[in-house]
């Protein structure tokens, strides 16, 4: 009889690009929700962001505030990004193709690689 794999310890990040802001339904929540659960039985902590629900500023730059947006919340979201060992996106496909916030979170990602690099 095999272990059951401990994941205990492992941090998940559900980004969802519903385009739908809170409270409203949203058919990816559905899905994610059911992703936590599973994630949550085998000991993954969780957090998750609705990003239609946060100022994310369009651009490819870490900060975009000092690229001339007055304001940008990507930073901060992306300190708890970072924290997680699991990234999740989750969004709507629209005549076969992400939606616009899906790829604005993926974006913002792409602005952060040199760093990472």
């Amino acid at each position: 009889m095999t272990e059951k794999p401990d994941f205990t310890g492992l941090r998940a990040m559900y980004i969802n690009c519903t385009l739908n802001r809170s409270p409203g339904r949203s058919h990816t929540q559905g899905v994610i929700d059911r992703s936590v659960a599973i994630m949550k039985a085998n000991g993954v902590s969780v957090d998750q962001i609705r990003a239609v629900d946060h100022d994310i500023a369009a651009g490819v730059r870490p900060d975009m505030t000092e690229h001339g947006w007055d304001t940008d919340e990507w930073p901060t979201l992306l300190n708890r990004v970072m924290a997680a060992d699991i990234l999740v996106i989750a969004g709507p496909i629209w005549l076969g193709d992400n939606s616009s916030v899906t790829r604005r979170v993926i974006e913002r990602l792409y602005g952060y690689s040199g760093v990472l690099n």
